[in-house]
C-alpha cells in the first residue's frame, strides 16, 4: 500500500512539474511577444524618400557681399540654406516630408551642438534633392535674417511659402518652401505678387529643391506648418497649366 501511494505521489509531482514548465514556457513566449511588439517600427515615411548613400556637396556662393555663412545665428544651417546648386530631383509623395519625424532634442539648437546620432539620423534625410507637389496657402516676404546678413532691402529677403497637399487648407499641416535671395535673383518672376494670385486661383504647383531641417521653429508644429522639414532652398518652381507644368518664370494666369 505505502508503494502505490508513493508511485501516486510521483505521477502527481510529474505532471505538476511538467504543467510549470509549460506554463513558463507560454509565459516566456507571451513576454517575448510582448516586447518585440513594444518595438517603436520605423517611420512609414521613411521608405517613401529615396535612400542615397552620397549626396550631393552644395556649392556655395557669396551673394552681393554677404558670405554663405551670413552674419550671425547657426553658420553651418545657413551654408545649407544658401546653396545654389542644382540636383537631380526626384519626386517623392507630399506625406513623404510632412509626416517624417526628427529627433527633438536638435530643436532650437545649433548644428554644432547636435549629438552624433542626432547628427546621423537627419543627415541620412538631409540634402535629398526632391520634388513634390501641392497647392500654396500663402507666401509673404521675410525680413531681414542672419542667412542674408540682416539686409535690409527686399533683394535680400526670403520668400516664406506655405504648400498644402490639397487645395484650400489651412497652414497647420503645410510644408514650408523658401525661395532665398540668390536664386529670386536668377528669376524676375518669381514674386509674391504672382505666388498670391496662383493661392488665389488654387493652382497646383510643383516645387523642386533640398531637403532642410530648420530646428528653429517647433512651436509652430501644427499651428502655421506640419513640420520643420523644409524646401529650402526652391530651385524651381513650376505651375500646372492646361495639362503641363509651367515654369514660374514664363508662367501667366
Amino acid at each position: 500500500m505505502p508503494e502505490r501511494k508513493r508511485s501516486r505521489g510521483v505521477a502527481r509531482s510529474s505532471w505538476l512539474i511538467a504543467g510549470a514548465l509549460v506554463l513558463l514556457a507560454l509565459l516566456g513566449a507571451g513576454l517575448l511577444l510582448s516586447r518585440l511588439r513594444s518595438k517603436p517600427a520605423p517611420a512609414p515615411t521613411a521608405s517613401l524618400l529615396p535612400d542615397l548613400p552620397t549626396k550631393q556637396k552644395p556649392l556655395l556662393r557669396a551673394f552681393n557681399g554677404c558670405p554663405p555663412e551670413g552674419d550671425g545665428g547657426d553658420p553651418d544651417l545657413n551654408h545649407l540654406k544658401n546653396r545654389v546648386d542644382e540636383g537631380q530631383y526626384i519626386s517623392v509623395p507630399f506625406e513623404a516630408v510632412e509626416k517624417l519625424d526628427w529627433p527633438k532634442t536638435i530643436e532650437r539648437r545649433r548644428r554644432a551642438e547636435w549629438s552624433m546620432s542626432d547628427t546621423a539620423v537627419v543627415s541620412h534625410y538631409e540634402g535629398l534633392p526632391l520634388s513634390i507637389e501641392g497647392y500654396l496657402a500663402g507666401s509673404r516676404q521675410e525680413g531681414p535674417e542672419s542667412p542674408n546678413c540682416h539686409g535690409a532691402d527686399a533683394g535680400f529677403k526670403d520668400f516664406h511659402i506655405w504648400l498644402t497637399r490639397t487645395a484650400d487648407e489651412d497652414r497647420s499641416q503645410s510644408i514650408v518652401v523658401e525661395m532665398t535671395p540668390a536664386l529670386r535673383a536668377q528669376h524676375s518672376n518669381w514674386t509674391t505678387a504672382l505666388l498670391g494670385r496662383i493661392a488665389h486661383d488654387n493652382n497646383k504647383v510643383r516645387v523642386s529643391g533640398w531637403l532642410m531641417l530648420d530646428p528653429e521653429h517647433p512651436d509652430q508644429v501644427g499651428k502655421t506648418r506640419g513640420t520643420i522639414w523644409e524646401i529650402h532652398p526652391v530651385m524651381r518652381f513650376e505651375v500646372e497649366q492646361n495639362g503641363h507644368w509651367v515654369a514660374l518664370d514664363t508662367f501667366s494666369p
